[in-house]
């Protein structure tokens, strides 16, 4: 974002113009009142204006931008000498003191309050001094001396208040600068976690189709293939297989349509937990497998649905490994309400393992929901003796 600088041609800017005038005015009301006639003094006097004009713009704009306190004093030095010869060459004609008012102004642009009250009295000094150098008169400075104070103070307030108000728009622009800056970076964070929003509620559909309509056409697809086997052999059974598969595809249309009720509420009422595990174990029983569930303590009531949502995913999705990898002829579930603040689902099968234990999607899902709860997860493989997943969720009952 573009900023502008509006306190720079205000003060320093406009010091260089007044200081000019200043100047200019000075020259011009002593050479019409002033009784110096020689030629030689009226350009001595031009060459001193000229020089003191062009130390106070460039002298002033360099040392402006310097660091050195040495240098500063140096230019506030030959400030008082310029100004106080041409105070004395001119005879203090007219409105020449008012030549030394522009330093005050200088001195509390670059300088400390203590400097700057310190370049004020050097002022005063040089006024009385250059007075007195052509006059020899104390009646003389005493006369000039009240409007030259007063103009003293007015200059140094004043240049004080602009310094005040510069400095506070500084701040300011500072301020804003800031904030546009905070503005563009919540933005950015805005479109991160919208970004973050739907990458999340993708992987959340994700794991809804796999885990629940994936499991049941696993299962239905195992009970068809039994059908085509029975059928000829035992065709009241395969019949039996049959109808079970029919039985599951209506289950299936109703696991759909409460996962699309869960991603729009993201709620979902379900019954005991215990009893749809059950379920989903007198499915899975065959001739070939054995599946065993069982619950340890006594059943408590959870508050969050998502908890019984993803126990009962990651039950589901344990028995589908098993028929569809593991070759296992035994498959124990087991849900524990023991444990005082957590509840933990173990599955264990007897099957041949696995070489690696990275996990397709339905692993991924189960170790993404459980982290979304704050719970643990970990996996037993050994390879040619079974896996076991065991799931640890805290609890507030």
């Amino acid at each position: 974002m573009k900023t502008n600088k509006p306190s720079e041609f205000s003060i320093y800017t406009g010091t260089d113009l007044a200081f000019a005038l200043v100047v200019f005015i000075s020259l011009f009301s002593a050479f019409s009142t002033s009784p110096v006639s020689s030629i030689f003094l009226i350009i001595l006097i031009i060459f001193l204006s000229m020089a003191y004009l062009s130390i106070g713009i460039y002298g002033f704009s360099y040392i402006r931008k310097s660091k050195s306190q040495g240098l500063k004093l140096v230019y506030f030095f030959l400030l008082y000498l310029l100004g106080g010869l041409i105070i004395y060459f001119g005879r203090g004609a007219s409105f020449s003191s008012l030549l030394l008012l522009p330093i005050i102004a200088h001195a509390v642009m670059v300088l400390d309050s203590d400097w700057a009250l310190s370049v004020n009295f050097g002022v005063l000094i040089t006024y009385g001094i250059s007075v007195w150098s052509y006059s020899h008169n104390i009646q003389e400075i005493w006369r000039g001396l009240p409007i030259f104070f007063v103009g003293q103070v007015f200059i140094y307030i004043f240049a004080q208040m602009a310094i005040t108000e510069q400095k506070a728009r500084e701040r300011l622009q500072v301020l804003a600068d800031e904030l546009s800056e905070a503005n563009r970076q919540l933005s950015e964070y805005a479109e991160q976690v919208h970004k973050l929003a739907i990458v999340q509620e993708r992987n959340r559909f994700a794991r809804e189709i796999h885990d629940g309509l994936g499991h049941y056409l696993t299962t239905i697809n195992m009970q068809l293939n039994a059908a085509a086997v029975l059928a000829l052999k035992d065709p009241k059974k395969a019949v039996y297989m049959l109808e079970n598969a029919q039985k599951m595809t209506a289950e299936a249309l109703v696991d759909v349509r409460n996962s699309v009720f869960a991603l729009r509420k993201d709620n979902i009422e379900l019954e005991e937990l215990p009893q749809r595990i059950q379920k989903l174990v007198d499915d899975q029983q065959s001739a070939d497998r054995k599946v065993n569930f069982t619950v340890t303590g006594v059943p408590i009531q959870i508050n969050d649905p998502q908890i019984n949502l993803t126990l009962y995913r990651a039950a589901q999705e344990t028995l589908s490994n098993a028929h569809k990898y593991s070759q296992a002829t035994r498959v124990n579930l087991d849900l524990d309400y023991s444990s005082s603040g957590y509840i933990q689902f173990t599955a264990q099968d007897n099957g041949v393992g696995a070489e690696t234990i990275d996990g397709g999607f339905g692993l991924i899902g189960i170790k993404e929901r459980v982290r979304l709860l704050n719970g643990e997860v970990t996996i037993d493989n050994q390879p040619g003796q079974g896996f076991i997943v065991k799931i640890r969720i805290p609890v507030v009952s």
